[in-house]
């Protein structure tokens, strides 16, 4: 079980919390001027989408993180039910169940990718193709092969401190991404795009402002779209934030180097760094609403694993029960 000291426990929360609220305060009043900044020479006025590679690349492969992560969790307790239940006709029936959800996760991925694109080349709504979603399929089938065939030559010992790693990243896609889906209909904040499309930034609110979801048909005449007042939070950067969850990793094989540790957390910084960037960039979001996604699913990571892979500890260090 991982350990934790309640001096240290007590730091990194007043830390995270400090940062938090600074970056927010900061944001709440910077919020307009940033997005003018940023999508200065890649989103032109008049226009919904932005066209600059690096936020359009970003903006096409943002929600990939909680895909592969959960995939590849999928996978975990494939394998741990392959080899460790005893009952051939439940193993049976759990087998197939996680293996059409890793299929149906990356079919899912492929086709978000392949939407995004078809947007940019402006063929949103366009019906796909029998054959394309055919070949998606294959390609679908074969990536999760791969991760099966990859996940199986894992030991048993691997597979046993893996599974609760595995139950932690599901908990923690489906906890954030909920709460993300949920926050944006009240709030019902206005895209930068959006009114940068309309001309009319009169339509600007701040993050906390609850204006509610505005008839979808008046969305679609004035802003171009009926996902034009979803801005806050951001959920291609709390799907980044998903990117965390390679953190479990260091508590899973009780890594204590601190390069590696350090290697693992960074990699997930950065990657939910770039998103929320791009995000930005696009005018699909503002600097608070990347700032509030990508902390709700950084705080659902870091629950899930508190309560899976670390068992509670920081909790009882908190209590004096170290």
């Amino acid at each position: 079980m991982v350990k934790a000291s309640k001096k240290h426990t007590v730091i990194s929360c007043a830390l995270f919390a400090a940062v938090f609220a600074a970056l927010l305060i900061t944001a709440t009043f910077t919020d307009l001027q940033v997005s003018q900044i940023l999508t200065k020479g890649t989103l032109a006025s008049g226009k919904f989408l932005a066209d600059g590679l690096f936020g359009v690349v970003f903006e096409c492969i943002g929600t990939t993180a909680p895909y592969v992560v959960g995939v590849f969790s999928l996978e975990i307790m494939f394998v741990y039910v392959l080899r460790f239940m005893n009952n051939p006709a439940g193993k049976t029936v759990l087998c197939c169940l996680l293996e059409a959800g890793a299929f149906a996760a990356y079919y899912v991925l492929a086709l978000d990718i392949l939407n995004y694109n078809f947007r940019h080349y402006g063929l949103e709504g366009t019906p796909k193709p029998a054959f394309v979603r055919v070949e998606l399929a294959f390609v679908a089938a074969f990536i999760v092969l791969l991760v099966t065939f990859a996940v199986n030559s894992l030991s048993d010992e691997s597979i046993r401190r893996l599974i609760r790693t595995a139950f932690a990243v599901l908990v923690a896609i489906a906890v954030s991404s909920l709460t993300v889906e949920y926050l944006k209909h009240p709030f019902g904040r206005p895209r930068f795009r959006a009114m940068n499309y309309a001309n009319d930034f009169s339509y600007y609110t701040r993050w906390y402002v609850l204006n509610g979801q505005p008839d979808k048909e008046w969305m679609k005449e004035t802003f171009s779209s009926t996902d034009a007042c979803k801005s806050f939070p951001s959920g291609h950067t709390q799907s980044a934030a998903m990117a965390f969850c390679i953190v479990m990793l260091k508590d899973a094989f009780g890594i204590t180097s601190k390069k590696k540790a350090a290697l693992l957390w960074c990699s997930a910084t950065l990657w939910t760094g770039l998103v929320a960037l791009s995000r930005i960039m696009v005018g699909a979001h503002f600097f608070s609403d990347v700032l509030v996604g990508g902390t709700i699913g950084f705080i659902s990571v870091m629950l899930a694993r508190e309560i899976f892979v670390c068992r509670g500890s920081h909790f009882k260090a908190l209590a004096g029960k170290e």
